[in-house]
């Protein structure tokens, strides 16, 4: 279910106001929703845009980064809406699949959808709830169970759809509930939340925004809001430089179908604490000096880190892995509080090995164990364990002796060097993996070019099986249409 919420908030982001048309192109290729779509056909219907192979075979390895062979679902959309720009005339990167287009891509004849979900403005039109209709919408919140004050999507989920509204029309309305965006209802949105539902029950369209008579009273705190661990507003921003193009979910979430983590009560954000602890830690993360995070979840956190390093630079921007993160279900402070532990340089973007970390802090606090104050030793990534960026330089002794003060500091040239070797030795390895991936697309395209060819050298035998029988067949029509010839 995490998964479909994840691909459903990347489609909504990609396709924009055309949402409905890529669904449609999308249930052409893939009714059984098998989330996969082969390179044959995806090849076949991708042809329909017009546009030349060159280009289709750019939008494919961008579609297609992993070089699997397949288009899943959010594939397919990039690839569409690549088309698009093409067929706009901009340029076809991955960093413009979120610009919205006037028109929606064309790849054949556009496909019928339904209609779509009426909007109408907020002005000159009275949207205030009743007290008497307010007092039994917040009767049924109490009795749906909520806790700290709050509804978790599933829960409110059941209630909406019991409503008969169509999906689009219950997305809207909870888009416009949620006006804090935790993925949960308070008792106040979930009251605007029902009203909207019974106002379109009675055939009056959703309005636009959300209207003034059901906003949230204002409210004074103590930090002039809520925390926003994603940089998204207020000016206490996290100080561990918590990267701002991290954002909350998208605009018009789909309706949610996961149980969001409560968010813990309002508190500023605490100060930076060093990556290497002065006092207590976790001791279960103190047992030995091996990394904690092990070789098989390492190679499954490296596949994840790789799929979301859209530009290939070794790094994943917070934009990069919002979706990941925000997937994970847990509260924003707890996410900001695992980012700043885990980018160790403060620059606002993860190595490979500090993802690995992030991911692994977050399994674990989905588990119940919160992440530490600070890092342990058997914590820092193995490659940065002697780098000054995460410990403390020790102090450099002194020697009377000369000829050990030279020795001292031939070794001190040396670690440096090493330093440097082990950095240069990780962006060849950054550099391998993407030529690994290039490698598979340019596989995968053999691959399809193979298929195809060996499809029409197929039709070629059958078109020439044919073409011999009618030769065969041709002095059998000729002997038969000589004694017709010959009568008078």
């Amino acid at each position: 279910m995490t998964d479909q919420c994840f691909d459903r908030a990347n489609s909504l982001q990609i396709a924009g106001d055309h949402i409905l048309i890529y669904e449609a192109y999308y249930k052409q290729l893939d009714p059984k929703e098998s989330n996969e779509i082969g390179a044959l056909d995806a090849a076949k219907f991708l042809k329909k845009s017009g546009l030349s192979d060159v280009v289709l075979s750019r939008i494919w390895d961008l579609s297609d980064p992993s070089g699997r062979g397949f288009l899943t679902k959010e594939g397919f959309f990039v690839a569409l809406k690549l088309i698009g720009l093409a067929q706009e005339g901009s340029e076809i990167n991955i960093k413009n699949i979120y610009n919205e287009l006037p028109k929606p891509p064309k790849v054949g004849d556009l496909p019928k959808v339904p209609a779509q979900v009426k909007l109408v403005p907020t002005d000159n039109t009275d949207w205030s709830m009743k007290p008497e209709k307010r007092q039994q919408y917040e009767q049924l919140f109490e009795s749906l169970g909520p806790m700290n004050g709050l509804l978790p999507g599933a829960k409110v989920r059941n209630t909406l759809m019991n409503s008969k509204l169509p999906v689009e029309t219950l997305g809207r309305i909870w888009d416009l509930a949620d006006q804090d965006r935790d993925g949960s209802l308070d008792k106040h949105e979930f009251c605007v939340a029902m009203h909207l539902v019974y106002e379109a029950l009675d055939k009056r369209a959703i309005p636009a925004t959300l209207p003034p008579q059901l906003q949230r009273p204002a409210q004074n705190t103590s930090n002039g809001g809520s925390f926003d661990a994603f940089g998204s507003g207020g000016d206490g921003g996290f100080v561990a430089n918590f990267p701002t193009d991290i954002a909350p979910p998208p605009v018009v979430p789909p309706l949610p179908a996961v149980t969001r983590a409560v968010p813990p009560p309002i508190v500023p954000p605490a100060p930076l604490v060093p990556l290497i602890p002065t006092g207590a830690v976790d001791p279960l993360a103190t047992a030995g000096n091996a990394w904690v995070v092990g070789t098989l979840e390492r190679c499954r956190y490296e596949e994840i880190f790789n799929k979301s390093d859209m530009d290939r630079d070794g790094l994943v921007s917070g934009h990069e892995i919002k979706e990941v993160f925000i997937q994970s279900g847990l509260a924003q402070n707890v996410l900001a509080h695992i980012w700043a532990l885990c980018d160790t340089n403060q620059i606002g973007k993860l190595r490979l090995e500090e993802f690995c970390l992030a991911m692994w802090l977050v399994e674990r606090a989905k588990k119940g164990i919160d992440p530490p104050q600070a890092l342990a030793s058997n914590m820092v990534p193995p490659s940065l364990r002697k780098s000054s960026l995460i410990a403390a330089p020790e102090p450099k002794p002194t020697y009377n002796n000369p000829e050990l003060e030279m020795i001292s500091k031939e070794i001190e040239e040396l670690a440096k060097e090493r330093r440097l070797l082990e950095q240069e030795v990780a962006q060849k390895e950054a550099d391998v993996r993407i030529k690994n991936g290039e490698m598979r697309s340019l596989q995968s395209e053999l691959d399809t070019l193979t298929a195809t060819l060996k499809q029409l050298e197929n039709q070629k035998g059958e078109a020439q099986k044919r073409l011999d029988d009618l030769k065969n067949q041709k002095p059998i029509f000729s002997a038969v249409s000589s004694p017709m010839r010959r009568q008078p």
